[in-house]
């Protein structure tokens, strides 16, 4: 054991928990676990993801019960059939803490729906950030997206 982990070991409550290859390796897993459902576009899968108490929080608007979270991943187009078709993402930076995994993506898609300047049918891509953060069992008790939409609406109006 390094100083580090002696020191962590000592359960002081003002210092994080290392996260050990071990640990990285369970995150990861379950990470990909609810990744592939998403990239398979398989609706029931991604909500198997999620804890008993999991939900999604998405620009501060919650999903939190089964068809909550199904609905969500329905009309976001996860499944082919909701606002953006072909969803696609590049992950640009991969982080971790002791429960979560913290992802920054560019989405890509077609809009199935227009979205300010950008046409129904157009190509449309746009920054996400998001906090995975997962229970003991792998499961994912919260999903924190943050996503700036803006570059597909037109130029913002400046409140009176």
């Amino acid at each position: 054991m390094n100083q580090i982990e002696k020191q962590l070991s000592k359960k002081d409550p003002e210092i994080l928990p290392v996260v050990t290859l071990e640990r990285r390796a369970f995150l990861d897993a379950a990470f990909q676990a609810h990744l592939g459902a998403e990239l398979a576009g398989d609706l029931s899968a991604i909500v198997a993801t999620y804890s008993k108490n999991g939900h999604l929080n998405f620009n501060g608007v919650l999903y939190d019960t089964p068809e909550q979270l199904t609905a969500f991943h329905r009309d976001f187009g996860f499944d082919g059939q909701g606002m953006i078709g072909g969803l696609d993402g590049e992950i640009l930076q991969l982080h971790h803490s002791y429960d979560s995994v913290i992802v920054e993506y560019l989405i890509r898609g077609t809009a199935k729906v227009a979205f300010g300047d950008a046409p129904a049918g157009g190509a449309v891509a746009f920054p996400m950030c998001v906090i995975y953060q997962f229970d003991e069992a792998g499961k994912l008790a919260s999903e924190r997206v943050y996503t700036g939409l803006g570059a597909l609406l037109p130029q913002p109006i400046l409140p009176l």
